[in-house]
């Protein structure tokens, strides 16, 4: 097998766990975080017209589905996105007068959430 990169493995139909683990081609499966532990970071930020919001995985990519995204216009939390991809933008078109837009996130696992929200992130937009 010489020439393959390091993280190439052949498997074999006569590979057993304990061969694999003798080899160190498996590992011991990660334990998933405590659900309640769950809470994302989101952060905001004006960039031109739109709201650019920032939020990874923080580790927790194997456990976790998706981050739903709610934003508060003034006029109570709505859904704005179920986001399988770190990172949005909000295009919505700032309104004439200056407002405060509030954001925040939560995960989800098979649908359903999960852990607690962020903390709420504010952005000033218009005007």
């Amino acid at each position: 097998m010489s020439g393959l990169p390091p993280t190439f493995v052949v498997h074999s139909a006569r590979d057993t766990d304990a061969i694999e683990s003798d080899l160190g081609i498996v590992g011991a499966a990660a334990t998933p975080p405590a659900p309640g532990s769950l809470q994302p970071i989101l952060t905001a930020k004006i960039n031109g017209l739109h709201v650019d919001l920032h939020w990874g995985w923080q580790g927790n990519r194997d456990h976790v589905d998706l981050l739903q995204i709610q934003v508060d216009r003034g006029q109570g939390w709505v859904d704005l996105v179920h986001d399988t991809t770190p990172n949005y933008t909000d295009t919505t078109p700032f309104p004439a007068t200056l407002t405060k837009w509030n954001y925040r996130g939560i995960y989800h696992v098979n649908g359903a959430p999960i852990g607690q929200w962020s903390a709420t992130v504010s952005v000033a937009v218009g005007g």
